[in-house]
């Protein structure tokens, strides 16, 4: 008698086709799968809505071969060049408060800490990006399509899913579902997932612009202005290479939504340039509450969340796009394991255990964030993210008298205010600085992987010295400084990925892979290949070898030569495939 194999569980949903959604498509594509993507919007944003695509993420960006094309579409120069800047003023046009330098520290004394920096593009053109790139590995979006409720039934997931073009709902089933829906996520609400965490720290109206203010920007090219004026505050944020493209930020606190038009934001736009003498064009408003939560759990079954839908955080150091990139990138390779039968589907429940105390890292520090930018007002004496009155649209531009701020004059008091907001100002590098800690220095604490009781490599946002730490990112090491050469670069899609300093390690993981049944491609460490520094990098000495997950995650590390340690090894790969 003959017997039959199951049927494959690859029927998969994504729902939401922004940064997050689009990169687990991708990803899985590229493993051979052929999710569907719904989204309720018409097309994709047209707003530019985040931006700043960190190191870390445009590292998963070149496993989806689009990092070149970021970095040639956006700009790297606004956050790791010298001339990066964070820029306080009163308004464009008028006085400066302060400087704050981004560009943060590319490498240790062992070399550099990625192939890549981080790169400033908006959100429209990175999902435009992702989006041309499922096109081409034959992926689509249905547009136009809305989940309005969604079921676990006896291990599927059952969606119903209305198209707004018809106002028809139609009722799909998927062996898999990833809510990538946004901070409004219908998904997580369907399955009664909890949000914890503060819902509203302030709400904030968005104008978007096009304007050319190169003329204010001479010999202070800045990412971000901070406005602390008589008659607008928030904070400019660009958004292209050729200085055309802004986004206004602007605390309104309880007004209602409607108290500003377009007029209206256009008149507060020029209020913050301090000039009405600027060719304003609005393209968008967008009212919006700064939210500081993570969801209970990011997991109901066989249905997931990422990205937005499982985090909100407060604007402050530019993690929320990147948090629900890395998401995808965690629970792709997982979810293939599951469906080929290499893993069981416990190893899923590891996607909430790594990922979720990284949200709430990353909440924390969006929040400590913002509460570190009243060192500056306190300094200053301006309250720079107070909400604006209702009437501050209306009058003329104008800007503080002279001797009104407690920084004016040239008395010693003046003197030392204006030291204190310079002060304030530079302790704001963890939230601007795109910091290697934040970036690069994350390592899950419980998971898919085996601790060695090392310390993890870094304690602070902006202080990384790179270890392969088990759980942490593995470091960079390239002789050439290539990604695609470089430890990373060769890190497998599927299995195990083994570096050795000692040939010894090439027989026995053969041994072992064919033991658990799982791959394991060998490199072996030597300073032709990976540099002189890549043994001390990973720690393992001239006899040691690291194991590593298909995400680039340490999973096991032995600092000494292979004598005995087969067993070590079996069952490290197998707890990577929830096989213990």
């Amino acid at each position: 008698m003959q017997c039959s194999t199951p049927p494959a569980r690859d029927n998969i949903l994504i729902v939401g086709a922004g940064p997050t959604g689009l990169s687990g498509a991708i990803l899985l594509r590229l493993r051979g799968y052929r999710p569907t993507v719904i989204d309720r919007r018409p097309r994709l944003e047209s707003l530019p809505a985040a931006h700043v695509i960190n190191t870390r993420s445009m590292e998963i960006l070149a496993e989806m071969g689009l990092a070149e094309t970021m970095a040639e579409q956006g700009d790297p120069t606004a956050i790791s060049s010298a001339s990066g800047m964070v820029v306080w003023v009163e308004s464009l046009a008028a006085r400066q408060y302060g400087v704050l330098r981004i560009a943060g520290a590319a490498e240790d004394d062992r070399g550099p800490l990625s192939a890549f920096s981080s790169v400033n593009i908006a959100q429209n053109l990175i999902e435009m990006i992702l989006y041309q790139r499922l096109l081409a590995l034959g992926g689509a979006v249905r547009f136009g399509d809305e989940a309005v409720d969604v079921t676990a039934d006896d291990g599927s997931a059952r969606v119903s899913i209305r198209s707004i073009a018809s106002n028809e709902t139609a009722s799909e089933v998927y062996d898999w579902l990833l809510g990538c829906d946004g901070a409004g996520s219908t998904v997580r609400r369907s399955v009664g997932i909890e949000m914890h965490g503060p819902r509203t720290l302030a709400r904030f109206l968005t104008i978007y612009f096009h304007a050319d203010l190169e003329r204010f920007r001479v010999n202070r090219r800045g990412l971000l202005y901070w406005i602390g004026g008589k008659d607008a505050r928030g904070v400019f944020i660009s958004f292209d290479k050729e200085g055309q493209v802004w986004a206004m930020l602007v605390p309104i606190g309880d007004l209602p939504a409607d108290s500003f038009d377009t007029a209206d934001a256009r008149a507060l736009v020029n209020k913050a340039i301090g000039t009405d003498a600027v060719d304003v064009r609005i393209i968008g408003l967008n009212h919006w509450n700064m939210s500081a939560q993570v969801a209970g759990t990011y997991r109901s079954g066989p249905i997931f969340l990422a990205g937005d839908a499982a985090h909100r955080f407060p604007p402050m150091g530019g993690l929320g796009m990147n948090t629900g990139i890395h998401d995808a990138h965690n629970l792709v390779w997982k979810l293939a394991a599951v469906i080929e039968g290499r893993a069981r589907e416990t190893l899923l429940d590891s996607y909430e255990s790594e990922r979720r105390p990284v949200a709430q890292r990353n909440t924390d520090q969006s929040v400590q964030n913002l509460m570190k930018m009243s060192l500056i007002d306190e300094a200053l004496g301006v309250a720079t993210l107070a909400p604006i009155a209702a009437d501050a649209a209306k009058g003329p531009v104008s800007a503080y008298a002279p001797g009104t701020l407690r920084i004016d004059g040239d008395s010693a008091q003046a003197e030392a205010h204006r030291a204190a907001v310079q002060i304030a100002i530079d302790a704001q590098a963890e939230h601007f600085a795109q910091g290697a800690g934040t970036d690069l220095g994350f390592s899950y604490i419980a998971g898919a992987f085996v601790p060695d009781g090392s310390p993890p490599p870094s304690a602070g946002p902006c202080h990384y010295r790179p270890d392969a730490h088990p759980g942490a990112r593995l470091p960079f090491a390239s002789a050439s400084g290539c990604f695609a050469a470089s430890t990373l670069g060769q890190v497998q899609p599927e299995g195990v990925t083994l570096f050795y300093a000692e040939p010894r390690w090439r027989e026995v993981s053969k041994n072992v892979s064919a033991t658990a049944g799982i791959a394991v491609q060998c490199y072996h460490v030597d300073a032709q290949s990976f540099g002189n520094a890549a043994r001390d990098l990973l720690g393992i000495g001239d006899h040691g070898a690291v194991a590593v997950r298909p995400d680039g995650h340490v999973l096991w590390r032995s600092k000494s030569g292979p004598e005995g340690a087969a067993g070590a090894l079996e069952q490290a790969i197998r707890i990577s495939h929830g096989r213990m």
